[in-house]
């Protein structure tokens, strides 16, 4: 078995499926086979490798597993059993999913495992059993990993991110479908529609519908090259939101697109959402992070019914929720519309936040100022104008400003970084991965904390800074009871950082993300964000870091990454 699986590390050129294949015709994959794999891809450090791995892992799977397979290894290589908006975002919690059990069933003759449709009476002791059952039965690494998948909050830890699993399936598709490739040099030809062709096909296919049933079962039923057509955006499926990048004044945008004809837009401090209205008049709200927010913004949903036009059947906005006063004609701060669903002292369980709030779109709405209103947008080239636009949007408690082209390469494309943004600051945004006890005014919370930036290739929190700075005695009290609920006996495996620095007295897992506003960014001997990427074997941290707000609705691996601090650094 060992040596067969050593066979997935060889070059897409030499591999043949069948050599990897240790599981009669008709059989389902056994959970060693990918096992097996899991492990050859931790112990590899090489990025190239990884996928190679992964793509002929998948391209084995895709050509000789039984029916469904193929969903079963995607999904529980990325540690993701269904959809964000359906409100199962992960395997970790506890339970073994039904939709699982195909793969545990093979590690030995058990009946079907489904501890999830264990309840009433005793439940808990034959939850227990059923685990102690496969674990008796496990060999080689299998404990290992099923106790990852097992664990609440657990992550697989291999180092094999959702780009990379993405790339992975789009080069295994191509490779499996490679008697429908056009005649010619086939070699040459599929190592360029690899790259260019399958590839971007699949990472589309999941910004537009991040549910890998349906891509799968596009992927097996038309195809790879026909993806575009099987598998495009659907109402009731939030897509992965466009993104901008972060610029470092205005004169930077302006000789970026000097060519260009562009807008500029107010960078508003609210929620990021997707509000979808559909056919049949309802309506259904996504966060940034593809949950399902519908329940808490009645108002939204009320405004947008009263507000759609009337030849308006059916649409999907991108817009910013943000919490207005309507007397004043002024936006509040970013905390003023969190309907935060985080327990804390005196507030129910996702409460709605009494404040009105209002929706910024430009199509197919009628406008009515406090409820629902258009972007505030500049359309100029000239650099003085958009420097006062800046300073009014600030001044209108704005973040600063969001450019968008008018023509060129003008097309909405989710989770793309193609819009850029301005702001009359320098800010991250980080994970709290640990605390320091306080002293004086602040013995009995944090005085500090452990900040970290989020490596997405090798799924890594970085230390990047040490601050406490920014808090008001109200913030800090509420921030340390929430992050006491997150305290875990050591660092994680997955946390990068120094041990020159001080010793953190507390660890947390990663919940929280919050905005930091610095002076700027230099290398450091001390703290690990972005180590060999600028210096060979120093990170990258923060001068002055001051903590400005937290963001609610953002997930921890949503945070900064050490590519985007590496790219700061250098910019400044």
């Amino acid at each position: 078995m060992m040596r067969k699986v050593e066979l997935l590390k060889s070059p897409a050129e030499d591999f043949e499926p069948r050599s990897v294949v240790c599981w009669d015709d008709g059989e389902k994959v056994p959970f060693i086979f990918l096992c097996l794999a899991f492990e050859m891809i931790s112990s590899t450090a090489k990025t190239s490798l990884k996928t190679r791995i992964a793509t002929n892992m998948l391209w084995a799977v895709m050509e000789f597993g039984a029916s469904g397979d193929l969903l079963a290894v995607l999904c529980l290589s990325a540690y993701q059993i269904s959809p964000i908006h359906e409100g199962g975002s992960d395997l970790g919690n506890g339970l073994v999913a039904e939709k699982a059990r195909s793969s545990q069933t093979l590690m030995c003759n058990l009946h079907p495992l489904a501890v999830s449709k264990e309840s009433g009476e005793h439940s808990i002791k034959k939850k227990k059993n059923h685990i102690k059952a496969l674990l008796v039965a496990a060999r080689h690494c299998e404990p290992k990993y099923l106790i990852r998948l097992l664990l609440p909050k657990s992550k697989l830890r291999i180092g094999c991110a959702k780009a990379a699993l993405l790339d992975a399936l789009g080069r295994a598709a191509a490779f499996a479908e490679k008697e429908s490739v056009p005649q010619g040099n086939f070699q040459l030809h599929l190592d360029n529609a690899c790259k260019i062709i399958a590839v971007d096909m699949v990472q589309m296919a999941h910004a537009m519908v991040p549910v890998y049933d349906r891509i799968v079962a596009a992927l097996l039923s038309g195809g790879v090259w026909n993806l575009s057509q099987t598998c495009g955006f659907s109402l009731g499926i939030p897509s992965e939101p466009m993104l901008s990048v972060a610029a470092k004044s205005v004169s930077e945008i302006v000789k970026r697109y000097s060519d260009l004809e562009c807008t500029y837009e107010y960078k508003y401090d609210g929620v990021r959402t997707q509000i979808h209205c559909m056919e049949d008049g309802s309506v259904e709200i996504y966060s940034r992070n593809l949950e399902c927010y519908t329940e808490k913004y009645p108002d939204v949903i009320l405004a947008v019914k009263r507000l759609k036009k009337f030849f308006v059947k059916s649409c999907a906005v991108d817009c910013e929720i943000v919490a207005y006063d309507r007397q004043k004609r002024k936006i509040l701060p970013l905390q003023g519309c969190q309907c935060d669903s985080r327990k804390q002292e005196g507030q129910e369980h996702g409460k709605i936040v009494n404040a009105p709030a209002d929706i910024h779109l430009k199509d197919s709405f009628e406008a009515d100022p406090g409820f629902l209103q258009f972007a505030t947008a500049l359309d100029s080239s000239d650099q003085q104008a958009i420097q006062g636009f800046l300073h009014a949007a600030i001044v209108a408690g704005c973040e600063g400003l969001v450019v968008k082209t008018l023509n060129a390469d003008a097309a909405y494309k989710p989770d793309h970084n193609f819009t850029m943004h301005c702001s009359l600051w320098d800010s991250l945004e980080l994970v709290p991965i640990a605390g320091y006890y306080g002293d004086g005014k602040r013995k009995g919370v944090y005085g500090s904390f452990l900040l970290a930036c989020y490596d997405s290739e090798n799924e890594e929190f970085q230390a990047i800074t040490k601050t406490g700075t920014g808090f008001t005695d109200e913030m800090l009290g509420e921030c340390s009871a929430i992050l006491k609920s997150t305290l875990i006996p050591k660092p994680k495996p997955n946390y990068r950082y120094l041990t020159s620095q001080d010793t953190p007295d507390e660890w947390f897992e990663p919940s929280e993300v919050w905005e930091i506003i610095a002076a700027g960014l230099t290398i450091s001997p001390v703290y690990y964000a972005g180590t060999g990427i600028v210096d060979s074997d120093k990170g990258i941290s923060l001068r002055a870091p001051c903590i400005y707000r937290i963001h609610p609705d953002k997930c921890p691996e949503g945070a900064t990454t050490s590519q985007q601090v590496a790219e700061m650094y250098c910019n400044q």
